[in-house]
């Protein structure tokens, strides 16, 4: 018992561990996309369309950093994003112009966007005028193709409809945003939207910057300006959902592109394993996959929606409603397979799910309550988040030192992974791409080793089903032979019970028969007749219960039996007895063993066996052990007593070590019983002590 507690600690509090380094590790240590740091200096810009439709020539002098945000190709490297946007809300703004109410707005915090408006990202040429130019060009020289510098940039998904413009081009649209005349604002696209509809989807903009520096006159003109026009349902997720990516078109293309096949691979992965785990519950009926069922179900369905999010969606909130509600309904799995069978209560086990379910309730409605609500939904969501991962750690405990085996040691693995995922999802910030996000490869090492408990309950059942098919025709056989067997059995049986028993009562009886015929008073002849009646009713009753007592483990059927539980409770049984003799009774057997055998059966001749040597062996110790080999599992019966005396065959009835004691039938029945489950009861013995072997049939 203590190795196999041992065993779950270890591997257990291994995983968590292992689990906890990993996040720590790929956290501080996995390639960070850096920040593009915000240029400085001034800008100066035509006022250009006012929002009444007029025009003004009237030149704005604005300071970067203060009135705009804009960064400079000469701080951009192969990979890094864009922390800051230029904010215009409620109103659109013509593309390439600026406007006096600009907010620069943090894309690493919180922000409550209005319903619609526009952001513009500013991404300026190399400055003409600045004395370092030539050292600034030869540093950009990788970027250099022809007579331009090339770079890409990659938007997010903007909520809840957008359309992007690259300084006055229209380069993609998602959505419709409700009376909106393209005409207004691009003299090339005349098409009018009346109805808002939802879309969202990434957009990858290659940019090009002009490397001749006599032709630099005007910073802006020279400037890549991407303008955004957005209308959302004003829910709490409107505007931008993330920060822009920027750099080589490789590096921009290649990391959304690996982000998207890992998260795609792996949800492809997690759907087979449920799909399966959904097939067995079926086929076996059983209640006990229900729990990595859920856990599994919430993995595919944040890993889809993440992937989906990353492309063209019509149902950009739903989807983000999803992804946060799942990670409380992985939790609420967890709590459900570690929960069960610690509490007196039925009931109670399902409070903290019920509880899980709450804040799977709450996150989901976040992405469709305006800011404010959301900003509080999303408060309460980390309370419940972590006292739901602190009392899934508490019930990884229980499972670890609870009594009853049912947690396979994956299984607890599994929920101290995810409870580590969801415990250090309270600390980390948005990751993005899922390839340097540690929360994401920790859902999928709880996929991987669901999936390998899978393959193993697969293999358990493959292996029982070969070892039962090949022993089928073994199983048949024992049973015509036990059918056969019966009629002289019965005789045997009968005649050894008569012997001791049925003999003596035959003598009264006819004694009996004389006492009547010499008898002359009446009254004596009905009581010896009443003695005789009654001695001819034992002789019956004897012989039936002899009869009993040879069918009854015959008739009952052979079963699929876990031997470790059979020697607990054989432990359990006599315990108290080897107590009370000075007897030390040990069970060895903490590995789970199944073997073909009648239950009954088993348990009566191991009980014998036990107090026989009880009795008889003057041991001071007695244990339970199990071995296999190939196909047939042996328990075997160790006592270190005086030993039995090996010119004696025990398994023949009215066989005894002592003469003064009525020799018995108890091992001949016992080996009968082993047999008629097509098993072999054998022993061996010496002065040290006796071992008896029972060989049974693999299952």
């Amino acid at each position: 018992m203590i190795n196999r507690y041992l065993k779950k600690i270890i591997t257990v509090i291994s995983f968590a561990v292992f689990s906890a380094l990993f996040i720590i590790t790929l956290f501080f240590s996995a390639p960070k996309i850096v920040d593009v740091p915000q240029t400085t200096g001034s800008v100066t810009y035509v006022r250009g369309w006012l929002p009444d439709g007029s025009y003004s020539d009237e030149k704005i002098t604005a300071e970067i950093g203060e009135h705009i945000t804009a960064v400079r190709i000469n701080d951009l490297t192969d990979l890094g994003r864009l922390t800051k946007v230029n904010y215009v809300p409620d109103r659109f703004i013509v593309p390439t112009n600026l406007s006096e109410d600009i907010q620069i707005v943090d894309l690493t915090k919180p922000f409550n966007f209005a319903e619609k408006g526009t952001l513009i990202f500013v991404v300026m040429n190399l400055d003409p005028y600045a004395e370092d130019f030539y050292e600034q060009s030869q540093k950009l020289s990788p970027h250099k193709l022809g007579d331009y510098w090339h770079f890409t940039i990659s938007l997010p998904a903007v909520f809840s409809a957008a359309n992007v413009y690259q300084k006055v081009n229209l380069v993609a649209r998602y959505g419709e945003i409700e009376n909106y005349d393209f005409t207004d604002f691009n003299t090339n696209y005349d098409k009018k939207t009346d109805k808002f509809s939802a879309e969202t989807g990434n957009t990858t903009i290659d940019l090009n910057f002009y490397t001749r520096r006599n032709a630099l006159d005007d910073q802006l003109n020279s400037a890549q300006i991407i303008t955004v026009h957005y209308q959302s349902s004003g829910s709490a997720y409107s505007g931008i959902s993330d920060c822009p990516l920027i750099g080589t078109e490789n590096d921009v293309r290649s990391i959304n592109q690996i982000s998207n096949n890992l998260l795609i691979a792996f949800a492809i992965l997690a759907a087979v394993v449920f799909a399966v785990l959904v097939v067995l519950s079926v086929v076996e009926r059983s209640k006990k996959f229900v729990a990595a069922i859920v856990w599994v179900f919430g993995i595919t369905v944040l890993l889809f929606c993440h992937y989906l999010l990353n492309g063209v969606t019509g149902a950009p909130l739903l989807l983000t409603a999803l992804s946060l509600a799942m990670p409380f309904v992985i939790l609420g799995g967890a709590q459900i397979a570690m929960g069960r069978n610690h509490w007196k209560i039925p009931i109670m086990q399902y409070i903290p799910p019920a509880f899980s379910a709450g804040g799977a309730l709450f996150a989901f409605l976040c992405p469709f309550v305006p800011f404010g609500a959301a900003n509080a939904m999303s408060i309460v969501c980390i309370v419940i988040k972590a006292l739901s991962a602190v009392s899934l750690t508490a019930f990884i405990g229980l499972a670890i030192f609870g009594k009853k085996d049912e947690h396979g040691i994956l299984q607890i693995s599994c929920a101290a992974i995810i409870a580590v995922a969801i415990i250090g999802s309270l600390f980390l910030p948005h990751i993005f791409p899922a390839q340097i996000n540690p929360v994401f490869w920790l859902c999928v090492a709880a996929t991987i080793v669901t999936f390998f408990s899978v393959v193993i309950v697969i293999m358990d059942m493959k292996r029982s089903n070969v070892y039962l098919t090949e022993n089928l025709h073994k199983e048949v056989e024992r049973q015509v032979k036990d059918i056969k067997a019966v009629i002289a059995d019965r005789d045997n049986l009968l005649q050894f019970v008569s012997h001791d028993m049925k003999k003596p009562l035959a003598s009264a009886v006819t004694l009996c028969d004389t006492a009547i015929e010499r008898e002359k008073d009446d009254e004596q002849i009905k009581t010896i007749s009443i003695i005789k009646q009654d001695a001819e009713r034992v002789i019956i009753n004897l012989s039936e219960i002899a009869a009993y007592a040879k069918l009854n483990y015959l008739a009952e059927p052979s079963q699929v039996v876990d031997m470790s539980e059979l020697c607990a409770l054989l432990f359990k049984y006599h315990r108290f007895d080897c107590d009370a003799n000075g007897i030390i009774l040990k069970n060895s057997v903490d590995s789970p063993v199944k073997a073909f055998v009648k239950p009954k059966g088993i348990e009566n001749v191991v009980s014998n066996i036990i107090i026989n040597a009880i009795e008889h062996a003057h041991c001071s110790t007695i244990t339970l052990t199990v071995k296999t080999d190939k196909n047939k599992v042996v328990l075997c019966i160790i006592d270190d007593g005086k030993g039995i005396d090996e010119s004696l065959d025990i398994f023949k009835p009215y066989v005894s070590e002592n003469n003064n004691e009525t020799g018995g039938v108890g091992l001949y029945i016992c080996k009968n019983i082993i047999e008629s489950m097509n098993g072999e009861l054998t022993y061996e013995t010496s002065n040290g002590g006796t071992t008896f072997f029972i060989s049974l049939l693999k299952a």
